[in-house]
């Protein structure tokens, strides 16, 4: 079976010791980083799997026409909104990743944004960076015990994050169309003091946060996303944050990135946003290539249904 790397020229990102590993398996595996169209289709016209980390541009579905023995796409990490998925599902094609490898860093980020935005830590920090100490008129913080933790998507990173807050006593609840225990989406918002975003970025979810949403929230209620920045619509936050119909907001990741230098978040003060940053750990390295070379193996075995996609 044959392996096209096409985000990544070989040797140099992928280590010595994982090729090693990919290829003991008995995977062909060729390398290349693919920047068009005639790169990919030459590199790839006669794989069975396409492997990726992050965006690869050039894959269309143009081009997937173009090679006619993929039978799956793999993309390492969890991110898979900007894959041809229509023509990809009527060519039967798999489409795989990885989250199992950034979920536990990702939730980890999504608690400390949450005990940080409530507890108003990046406040008290730029006051006393400053040379002045906030009053406690301004400076009193959220009470996180007894109240309500709502996830809007219930995979692995947001079950994580229920559990890793739970020694606050947190009440827990989800919106999650394939969980039985999911209440509707407009329950959770008028019943959540905290509010942490979970779900992928698909035509649906697009925008899933917007005006209608921000006016059924608390006024005192606390957004968190980690997910992808398009779930929220950015322009009805920023206004939902001026006219205080919620009080504050983390952000690991924006509808444009980097920020733009001008956005009005920048200098919000019920506001913290960090740089995309949620799953890079010091561990980041070892759990990716483990897991990479793990879901390559299993699609070594033929059966690509039961290593398709997985947002849970």
């Amino acid at each position: 079976m044959k392996t096209a790397l096409i985000s990544a020229h070989e040797p140099g990102q992928v280590p010595q010791n994982y090729l090693d590993a990919i290829r003991s398996a008995g995977m062909e595996l060729v390398c290349g980083n693919c920047t068009t169209r005639e790169e990919l289709i030459k590199l790839a016209a006669d794989a069975d799997i396409l492997w990726m980390f992050g965006v690869c541009k050039p894959l269309t579905a143009e081009v997937l026409d173009q090679l006619p023995k993929c039978r799956a796409i793999f993309r390492s990490g969890s991110g898979v909104d900007e894959l041809p998925w229509q023509r990809a599902t009527e060519k039967k094609i798999a489409i795989c990743n990885s989250p199992e490898s950034i979920a536990e860093a990702v939730a980890e980020h999504a608690a400390t944004l949450l005990l940080a935005l409530a507890k108003k830590i990046q406040l008290h920090d730029r006051a006393i960076s400053s040379g002045s100490w906030l009053p406690v008129s301004e400076g009193t913080s959220h009470h996180l015990s007894g109240r309500t933790l709502g996830l809007v998507g219930y995979g692995r990173i947001a079950r994580l994050v229920e559990t890793m807050l739970s020694g606050f006593r947190l009440k827990a609840i989800h919106h999650d169309p394939f969980s039985p225990a999911s209440v509707p989406l407009d329950e959770l918002l008028q019943k959540a003091d905290f509010i942490s975003l979970h779900c992928p970025l698909t035509d649906a979810t697009r925008h899933l946060i917007s005006t209608q949403q921000f006016q059924r929230m608390k006024r005192d209620a606390l957004l968190i996303n980690t997910s992808r920045g398009a779930v929220i619509d950015e322009s009805a936050l920023i206004e939902a944050l001026n006219q205080e119909m919620i009080a504050g907001a983390a952000l690991d990741v924006t509808e444009k990135e980097p920020l733009e230098s001008d956005s009005p978040l920048r200098n919000m003060k019920n506001v913290i946003i960090t740089s995309h940053i949620a799953a890079f750990t010091n561990d980041f390295n070892k759990n990716f290539w483990e897991c990479s070379v793990n879901k390559l193996k299993e699609l070594l075995k033929g059966d690509f249904k039961n290593v398709s996609l997985n947002l849970k």
